[in-house]
């Protein structure tokens, strides 16, 4: 069994830290602890927060605890390497956002970064505070193809239009549409629940976009 953690971490908005010291208490195999206090100079380590990752690797260290890497435990960044996006790369794109096959589905979904495909977006930060609420609405579901429907996207308060990469553009429609189903399935229970008859807003109509349209499908309409 291992147990770690981190003390005198010096927060740092502003400026840069000089040192930090971890301390780690480690239970061994036998039950003992032992304890070691080891001082890093974290003067250009940023983001501070990732300190944690450094006092378990230090702690696994000590004790010589040897790990398998299992690189399909969890999405989170279409960019990043090391995650379970083979998984989702192997799935045709009509079955991405319907009847999306559950042995390949990664462990866990990390909702770390921003998602987005043509105006389908979804990224907490941006997401109204009272989602989870008999008030608010529910977020309107992509469309079943979106996939393959769109190779680039206009974020939310933006005109420019960004290309996206056929990998990526599979991987966002994929978290896309995941994180809108997941989110509403909280938002519902919640409204299910807790909102008297009749208060609990059903209305699937929540978008980061007053039109979802695309500019070359609004030419297409024109024409």
């Amino acid at each position: 069994m291992l147990l770690w953690f981190t003390t005198n971490i010096r927060t740092c908005w502003q400026s840069k830290c000089s040192h930090n010291s971890v301390l780690l208490i480690v239970l061994n195999s036998g039950g003992a602890f032992e304890f070691s206090t080891i001082s890093l100079n974290i003067s250009n380590f940023s983001p501070l927060i990732k300190i944690r990752m450094f006092a378990y690797n230090l702690a696994v260290a000590h004790l010589g605890l040897r790990h398998t890497i299992a690189q399909s435990f969890h999405v989170s960044d279409p960019w990043a390497g090391g995650e379970g996006w083979e998984l989702i790369d192997a799935v045709p794109k009509d079955k991405i956002c319907k009847d999306f096959p559950k042995s390949e589905l990664p462990h866990v979904l990390h909702y770390c970064q921003r998602y987005y495909l043509g105006k389908w977006y979804i990224g907490k930060y941006r997401l109204r505070k009272d989602f989870i609420s008999c008030q608010a609405p529910l977020l309107t579901y992509p469309p079943d193809d979106l996939a393959s429907k769109y190779t680039s996207s206009i974020l939310p308060g933006q005109n420019e239009v960004k290309e996206i990469r056929p990998k990526q553009s599979k991987e966002y429609a994929f978290m896309v549409c995941a994180m809108i189903d997941a989110l509403n399935a909280a938002s519902k229970f919640y409204k299910d629940n807790h909102c008297k008859d009749g208060s609990a807003n059903y209305d699937y109509s929540y978008t980061f976009h007053s039109d979802m349209r695309m500019p070359n499908e609004t030419k297409e309409i024109a024409t």
